[in-house]
């Protein structure tokens, strides 16, 4: 792996003990002087003077097309003020939350001299990306073409606005969705997001206003929601000998809200981050069941067999749910700025010491709740330096407790390895196992052509028990293709089975992929995901197929 690209320490310190030595007065404590912002093209004049042709043009266009972030909204986000002591730790925590705008790379703040008294003025650079992004993905199966597109642009007009839309064909439904997210609502510290989806068979529409956790010393935040959804989802059955994949289309009607507020606990300064929240969470959840239900292999029944084959999921999920919860969350404070880990373009910032969050609390009868039980959710993920590259870890999980037919499990952990192995040459292996008890059906784990395996159909397995791998080795070529893209040639082989429990089946009959692809990541993207194209065979026979994905870990 790459040495990391902005030393966290280094250049830092040793500019601010350059000029803390040259201070007339050494008792001073070095503060904050003036602070200036400097704003590079996507290209800056350099790349476009030693460009010819057809790059050039393209390079001059994108310069002249797109709209430079104004300097009051990156000077909105600098966790540092002229006059207060000068801290490497916060400019340091400044640049990333920069990067993590999206829109914004190559971030550096920079002491620039020495004035009396101990000021130092500071420089805050950065370069502009091209926010309009895209994604998409098209396949065609036996049960016919699956597609999406979507575009957004993530600093309209230069305002640090969101907008978003898209449109496509998502299992048996079409879909167009349009989404607008303000990361500082009226210039104050509230971020709101709304999305509308218009779908064939419904609609959802979801709004959110929070206050962030803007710094690592944040005293507190706020989260609020609300969703309206309707629509009918897959919903999977246990197999009943006559499918592998048995589910049928239910109508469900899914509204609901939440609120909690956050409050950090442990002390400023270097440590663990501690926070605690107090909140609420409310949902109606009705499945309005016709008289017959068609199912996935065309056969017309009773809906009373739905929830025969389903279990106790359907009962324990509909109605209504109001649950006071607590929410515990916690992580360090290390973290590198890496290269061509999880993408091919600008920096990456990894957080290498463990986050966790939590959320749980009890469901009483007293409240209104058609169901008693206690509820837990959960989410722990890390980052850790391992020969050479990157250890990933990633465990999603969600359950409750109470009477044998309110009771469910939900596990999902994801390992992977991403490591360097040549000065162009990327490796990872990554492997998910996920575990379920009297899963509801729209939760069931589906492994196929968007989760795991090239060749399946888009569901070609399910169960509540799933285990995939992905072995993957590229060769990044040089330069950039338009001056653009970083794109490199992979071959990978990949595996994995979903089951239901007690399926004699099971692991022992897995499904193998191995194939052929290219990589495209841009450079002058802040956060894009990598897309891949793939022309893939199965060992199990069959093949080749070509798939084009711009979303997922492998």
């Amino acid at each position: 792996m790459t040495k990391p690209v902005i030393p966290q320490y280094a250049a830092l310190v040793a500019g601010l003990l350059i000029i803390w030595a040259a201070t007339p007065v050494l008792g001073d404590t070095l503060r904050v002087g003036e602070v200036s912002i400097v704003v590079t093209d996507i290209y800056g004049h350099e790349e476009l003077t030693t460009s010819n042709g057809l790059i050039r043009f393209v390079r001059g266009t994108m310069n002249s097309v797109h709209t430079h972030t104004r300097h009051g909204i990156i000077r909105r986000e600098l966790l540092f003020k002229p006059g207060e002591p000068l801290d490497p730790d916060r400019l340091l925590e400044t640049e990333r939350n920069l990067r993590g705008l999206g829109y914004l790379t190559n971030v550096s703040i920079v002491p620039t001299d020495t004035l009396s008294g101990g000021l130092v003025p500071l420089e805050v650079r950065v370069q502009e990306t091209w926010s309009l992004t895209t994604r998409a993905s098209y396949s065609r199966s036996s049960n016919g073409d699956r597609w999406s597109a979507a575009g957004s642009d993530k600093n309209f007009l230069g305002y640090g606005v969101q907008l978003e839309a898209g449109l496509g064909e998502d299992e048996d439904r079409s879909f167009r969705n349009l989404a607008f997210a303000n990361r500082r609502l009226l210039g104050s510290t509230f971020s709101l997001r709304a999305t509308y989806a218009d779908l064939s068979d419904g609609y959802a529409k979801t709004v959110l206003l929070t206050r962030p956790f803007y710094q690592d010393d944040g005293a507190w935040s706020l989260y609020a929601a609300g969703w309206d959804r309707s629509s009918k989802p897959r919903y999977y059955l246990r197999d009943d000998g006559s499918t592998d994949r048995l589910f049928a289309n239910l109508p469900l009607r899914l509204d609901g809200f939440a609120l909690s507020v956050s409050r950090r606990l442990s002390p400023t300064g270097r440590g663990r981050i501690w926070r605690l929240g107090l909140g609420v969470l409310s949902e109606v959840r009705v499945y309005n069941l016709p008289d017959t239900v068609t199912l996935s292999d065309g056969r017309s029944v009773d809906a009373s067999l739905i929830t025969e084959l389903d279990g106790n999921a359907m009962a324990r999920e509909n109605g209504r749910m109001f649950q006071p919860v607590i929410v515990l969350e916690t992580r360090g404070r290390s973290w590198a700025a890496e290269r061509f880990v999880m993408r091919y373009g600008p920096v990456e910032d990894l957080f290498l010491d463990p986050w966790l969050w939590l959320m749980a609390g009890p469901t009483p009868l007293g409240l209104g709740n058609d169901r008693e039980r206690f509820r837990v959710e959960m989410r722990l993920r890390d980052w850790s330096r391992l020969g050479g590259g990157f250890l990933y870890a990633d465990l999603r999980g969600e359950g409750s407790a109470g009477s044998a037919r309110n009771r469910y499990v939900s596990l999902d952990g994801t390992l992977g390895w991403f490591v360097r192995t040549g000065h162009d040459d990327v490796s990872r292996v990554t492997v998910e196992s996920a575990y379920g008890s009297n899963l509801e059906g729209t939760d069931a784990f589906v492994l196929g052509l968007t989760r795991g395996l090239r060749t399946l159909e888009y569901d070609g397995q399910v169960g509540d028990r799933l285990v995939r791998w992905n072995v993957e080795h590229a060769h990044i070529l040089p330069g950039e293709l338009l001056g653009f893209y970083r794109v490199g040639l992979a071959a990978f082989y990949a595996g994995g089975a979903a089951w239901w429990d007690g399926e004699v089946s099971g692991l022992d009959d897995p499904r193998h992929d191995v194939g052929l692809g290219l990589r495209f990541g841009p450079t002058r993207s802040a956060d894009t995901d990598l897309a891949r194209l793939d022309l893939s065979w199965s060992l199990d026979g069959g093949g080749p197929k070509l798939t084009a994905v711009t979303s997922g870990l492998f």
